[in-house]
């Protein structure tokens, strides 16, 4: 039997979060712009993206595989998660002077919004795409 190489349709994973994205990003600038850049704050809410990430992986995923499909959702979600993390890292900063002592404090936060982020969005999108996958099953 010959070896099959699965691939990951990196295009999909890639593209459907930054389609996602792009709205969170364009309601953080308009909002910051507006004098709020507070609103960055929000960010655990706007992970929520990751379950419609992995729903439309797995609806435009053309892996035969579900394990496959599974994965790029999950790849796709944890890049969401990272993309607002960055989102955070940058608007932090406009939030106001950050004082000596809070430097540390700032720094941690951050790093645990982009690492949760990630994760976050990476097990959301997976649980949407097994539940879809589940569906699936069954009516096949």
């Amino acid at each position: 039997m010959p070896l099959q190489i699965k691939r990951i349709d990196f295009r999909l994973v890639f593209e459907i979060p930054l389609r996602q994205f792009v709205p969170w990003l364009a309601m953080v600038l308009l909002v910051s712009l507006a004098g709020y850049p507070g609103v960055v704050c929000v960010t655990p809410m706007a992970w929520l993206l990751a379950l419609r990430v992995g729903n439309i992986c797995v609806a435009r995923s053309r892996s035969e595989e579900s394990s496959q499909r599974l994965l790029e959702a999950a790849l796709a979600g944890g890049f969401l998660g990272f993309l607002q993390g960055i989102l955070f890292l940058v608007i932090i900063p406009f939030m106001g002077p950050i004082q000596p002592n809070e430097i540390t404090k700032t720094i941690v936060l951050t790093l645990i919004m982009l690492i949760v982020g990630v994760l976050a969005g990476a097990a959301l999108s997976l649980f949407t795409a097994f539940l879809n996958e589940q569906r699936r099953n069954r009516t096949v």
